[in-house]
């Protein structure tokens, strides 16, 4: 048995060189090349349709997904195979996500009677989706209604009328981010200027309108037009899901160069401090063929996404361009190919242009993303569309 193996040895050595030990000229031998040109996420079809304007979506920590069809005013159910489970009517509905309770927040507009006048004002609703009966929108209920501006004062003016919630983020905790706009900004008025980025406890507790320090100093009016934003938590539900507080939100002011910002949160001897993220690659044609922090890149960065993973990336939707953007965290965009294609910079994959066809999207208002399906509320042709990376499959 051992001679037996000793001549196998021999012959596989002997096997790359001639009788005298010469090395044999593998050339004839075509390498491999791999093609980048492969690597792009393409549509799953058919499109999930049948809504009349979806605004906003989430992947939900019971791993469903919920749709906000404000023209329809309901919120959808859906499983993963895109069959209907449920709905729940709430009108003028825009936004919802689920936190690690299994509660939908959502915003939509109340009539509010004040002094005898009745106004439409702004609400933020904790629905409770686990009734008497059982679980699921058809057993849910409203726990609880934020009507703006009365979660953090008693007064009120008519431009309150004008203000509008946009995005939420769940963290860890059960603790929110809240994005904000409306007319009144100016930066020493309490609460914060109309537009701002809020936080709130787990138990709806209005704690403050951020304040952030930048490179130029303290700004309390830095979110102008503030619109998507997300965080690290995200399904599924885990005892390790990440504690950190870091957000990305999309600004939509019209004369701001950059409008996607990284938001980290820091615990000084003043108490908690927001920070700027300034540290954004950009300009190495080499590194990749674009980058988030190009000055003019986005119009209307309504969604935002953070996909999570061993190789987490940003994706930004930009309903005024009608596009999908997808970056990796330091800036660049584009994801990173195989380790076995030796390419080290990151593939472009992102995609859009007005259209209805596979990979056309017409004001894109929310993405979400959840076992390497990218799901993205088409606004404008009334449908949720899925698409996955060709590597993933």
């Amino acid at each position: 048995m051992a001679k037996r193996s000793i001549l196998f040895l021999a012959l596989t050595f002997w096997s790359c060189g001639d009788f005298f030990g010469r090395k044999t000229d593998l050339s004839f031998i075509e390498v491999p090349q791999y093609d980048n040109t492969l690597i792009a996420y393409v549509p799953l079809l058919p499109y999930w349709e049948g809504f009349q304007g979806p605004t906003d979506m989430c992947i939900g920590f019971d791993e469903l997904i919920y749709v906000a069809d404000s023209v329809a005013g309901e919120i959808v159910c859906l499983d993963q195979a895109g069959r209907r489970i449920g709905r729940f009517t709430l009108p003028g509905v825009h936004t919802v996500v689920q936190d690690r309770r299994l509660d939908l927040l959502a915003a939509a507009p109340a009539d509010t009677v004040i002094a005898g006048q009745r106004y439409r004002l702004e609400a933020l609703y904790r629905i409770r989706l686990q009734g008497a009966s059982g679980y699921g929108l058809a057993h849910a209920s409203i726990v609880k209604r934020l009507v703006h501006p009365f979660y953090f004062k008693s007064t009120f003016s008519t431009t309150d009328t004008l203000v509008r919630f946009r995005k939420i983020a769940i963290l860890a905790d059960n603790s929110y981010y809240l994005t904000r706009n409306g007319p009144d900004n100016d930066p020493a008025k309490f609460g914060g200027p109309d537009d701002a980025v809020l936080r709130f406890n787990s138990q709806d507790e209005w704690q403050e309108a951020m304040v952030v320090q930048t490179s130029t100093g303290v700004q309390s009016d830095f979110f102008q037009g503030a619109w998507g934003i997300c965080t690290r938590a995200r399904p599924p539900q885990s005892p390790f899901l990440q504690l950190d507080e870091r957000f990305w939100v999309g600004l939509t002011a019209p004369a701001l160069p950059l409008k996607v910002h990284s938001v980290n949160i820091s615990e000084g001897e003043q108490g908690r401090f927001y920070t700027v993220e300034s540290a954004w690659v950009q300009g190495d044609s080499g590194m990749a063929d674009g980058f988030l922090a190009t000055p003019g890149r986005f119009q209307r960065p309504e969604g935002i996404a953070f996909t999570g993973g061993a190789q987490p990336y940003l994706i930004v939707a930009d309903a005024a361009k009608d596009s999908v953007y997808v970056f990796t965290l330091s800036g660049l965009e584009g994801v990173f190919p195989p380790p076995a294609a030796g390419i080290r910079r990151p593939v472009k994959v992102s995609f859009g242009g007005q259209g209805t066809g596979p990979f056309h999207l017409q004001r894109p208002t929310a993405v979400a993303y959840h076992d390497r399906i990218l799901y993205v509320a088409d606004f404008g042709n009334k449908r949720i569309a899925r698409l996955r990376l060709t590597t993933d499959f």
